[in-house]
């Protein structure tokens, strides 16, 4: 895997266009890997995890409401009425 810096790709972009392998994002400051870029070509290798992750953010973010209280029960109060 290799890794290119987010100041090359903002002074290059086109080296995106070039990339043909797996590559970690990395900011060269804090040396922290702020993403990883994927080629189109292996993309369907990765769809089953893309769904499973996507499905676990949704519940992370909707944890809250799951965990309703009664008294929280009044934020959702008319959503079921009818009009």
């Amino acid at each position: 895997m290799i890794q290119i810096s987010i100041s090359d790709i903002s002074k290059n972009p086109s080296i995106i266009d070039k990339l043909d392998d797996i590559a970690q994002i990395i900011n060269k400051k804090t040396k922290q890997v702020k993403g990883v870029f994927i080629p189109t070509e292996l993309l369907d290798n990765f769809q089953s995890i893309f769904k499973e992750l996507e499905y676990k953010k949704f519940v992370q973010r909707n944890k809250e409401l799951q965990n309703l209280t009664n008294e929280d029960d009044t934020i959702l109060d008319g959503l079921n009425d009818e009009y």
